[in-house]
């Protein structure tokens, strides 16, 4: 059986490799899969810290696989996240994060919020960082 290379398949595929790449060139994850994972609850993580638009526009910038995570399981009506510590943006991770714990989120985050702020445009990018508790915004604003 001959199998034919459906274009927009191959190209989401090569953006979430690229993002796993990136993360991969931290040198803070085991695996791709430690990569993902985090990757993943860090998304969802920051879907439920903004209001609904926000989390629409925020949706808007990602690529076909992950605005597919970012959207996985949300409900637009749920109440938004208000915890205001960098431990509890980190236990909002963690609630999406199963079964890695051994990966040292206060390092992954950081990394890993990097990267997906860097996939989307900028003034994007600082709306959502408005809705980070403020030592974590301190680590991407100037």
């Amino acid at each position: 059986m001959h199998h034919k290379h459906i274009k927009g398949i191959d190209k989401a595929n090569e953006e979430i490799n690229h993002v796993i790449n990136l993360l991969m060139e931290s040198k803070l994850f085991e695996n791709e899969q430690k990569a993902f994972a985090v990757l993943k609850a860090c998304l969802k993580a920051l879907r439920e810290r903004v209001g609904r638009d926000e989390a629409i526009h925020l949706g808007s910038q990602l690529s076909t696989i992950l605005r597919g995570i970012y959207y996985e399981g949300w409900s637009p009506h749920a109440d938004v996240s208000r915890s205001r510590t960098t431990f509890d943006f980190l236990e909002d991770v963690r609630r999406y994060f199963h079964g890695h714990d051994e990966i040292d989120l206060s390092h992954a985050v950081p990394v890993t919020l990097g990267v997906i702020f860097d996939l989307i445009d900028q003034g994007e990018a600082k709306q959502v960082l408005k809705n980070l508790p403020k030592n974590i915004q301190d680590l991407y604003l100037d």
